[in-house]
C-alpha cells in the first residue's frame, strides 16, 4: 500500500535520538509499556538514529489518548518514519506487541522499511479467534494480572521483577501502571487472535508469508514458544529467503530489559548483515 501523509493533528509521542547518524531504527515497545522500555538498550545503539514512540494507548504523553488499533497504528508509524527517518525509511525493531506491530506495518507499508529490515521477538503465536471466549479471556487475564501486579507495594514489585532478572526503571513503572486498564488489555488480546481486522482483511493469515523485508524473528528460550517461532521463520522465508528464526537460551519474553546489551548486539548484527552473536541459536 502506498503511504499518504496524515494531517498534522495526529499526535503520536516519540523521541528522536542521535539525529546525526545515517541509518534510522524505529524501536517499538511491548504491550502496557512505553518508550522507556528502551532506556537500557539505547546506549548500545548510539551509532544509529533512533525513533522511539509510545504506541497508541500507551505511556503518559499524547499517545495515551489515541485508542490502540493495529491498522491505524501502522499508519501513524508510517507517517512518523516518512517525516522523520533518514531518507524516509527505517529498520523496525519490536518486542511482543511491538513485534506484531512491526510485522503488520512492514506488510502494509513495505516502502518505508530500510535495508536492514526487521528484528522482532516474542511475536510468533496467536491465541483464539477474533471475538472468541478464548480471546476475551486472555484480555481478562492480562487486565487482572496487571491490576494485581501494580496493586502491590512498590518494594514487592521491585522484588518480583528483580527475581525474574528484569530491570524496570521508575519511568517505565509509571507508564506500565498507567496502562494497566481493561480496554487496552482487550485491544491487545484481540490483536493476538486469528480473524479479520476492521477493514475486513485477515489479521495474520498470510501476513508473515508476504513480508518482503529481510526479517529476524527471535524467541526468548525461557518463555516464548520456540516451535511457533520456527514456523514463523519458515513463513517469513516464503517472500524473503534471507529471513531467519532464532532462539536465545535463558532469556524471558521481555529480554530487552533482561539483557539489553545482547539484545542491541543482535539488532546491530542483523541490520548490518553480519553474523549473529553465538547466543543466537538458529531454528532452521
Amino acid at each position: 500500500m502506498a503511504y499518504q501523509a496524515l494531517p498534522t493533528t495526529s499526535s503520536l509521542f516519540f523521541k528522536s535520538l542521535n539525529p546525526e547518524a545515517s541509518t534510522t531504527i524505529l524501536l517499538l515497545h511491548a504491550g502496557f509499556a512505553s518508550h522507556h522500555e528502551w532506556d537500557l538498550v539505547v546506549p548500545y545503539l548510539s551509532s544509529y538514529h533512533l525513533l522511539i514512540p509510545d504506541l497508541p494507548g500507551h505511556g503518559i504523553a499524547s499517545s495515551a489518548n489515541i485508542p490502540f488499533d493495529l491498522s491505524e497504528t501502522a499508519t501513524l508509524l508510517a507517517d512518523l518514519v516518512t517525516k522523520h527517518a533518514k531518507d524516509g525509511k527505517a529498520n523496525l525493531v519490536g518486542l511482543s506487541l511491538g513485534g506484531y506491530t512491526a510485522i503488520y506495518t512492514a506488510h502494509k507499508y513495505p516502502d518505508i522499511i530500510g535495508e536492514g529490515g526487521l528484528f522482532v521477538s516474542g511475536c510468533a503465536h496467536t491465541v483464539g479467534t477474533t471475538g472468541s471466549w478464548k480471546s476475551w479471556g486472555l484480555g481478562c487475564v492480562m487486565f487482572f494480572g496487571n491490576s494485581f501486579l501494580f496493586s502491590l507495594p512498590k518494594s514487592a514489585f521491585d522484588w518480583f521483577i528483580t527475581k525474574r532478572g528484569l530491570q524496570v526503571n521508575e519511568d517505565l513503572y509509571e507508564a506500565m501502571a498507567h496502562g494497566a486498564n481493561y480496554a487496552l488489555s482487550q485491544a491487545i488480546s484481540g490483536l493476538l487472535a486469528d480473524g479479520v481486522n476492521n477493514e475486513g482483511n485477515p489479521l495474520w493469515q498470510g501476513r508473515f508469508e508476504n513480508i518482503q523485508a529481510r526479517t529476524c524473528i527471535v524467541a526468548g528460550g525461557l518463555e516464548d514458544p520456540v516451535t511457533n517461532c520456527t514456523e514463523r521463520g519458515k513463513q517469513l522465508r516464503v517472500s524473503n529467503p534471507q529471513s531467519q528464526a532464532f532462539k536465545v537460551e535463558g532469556k524471558r519474553h521481555g529480554w530487552d530489559i533482561q539483557d539489553p546489551e545482547l539484545f542491541a548486539l543482535g539488532v546491530g548484527c542483523w541490520i548490518e548483515h553480519e553474523g549473529m552473536p553465538e547466543q543466537f541459536i538458529s531454528l532452521e
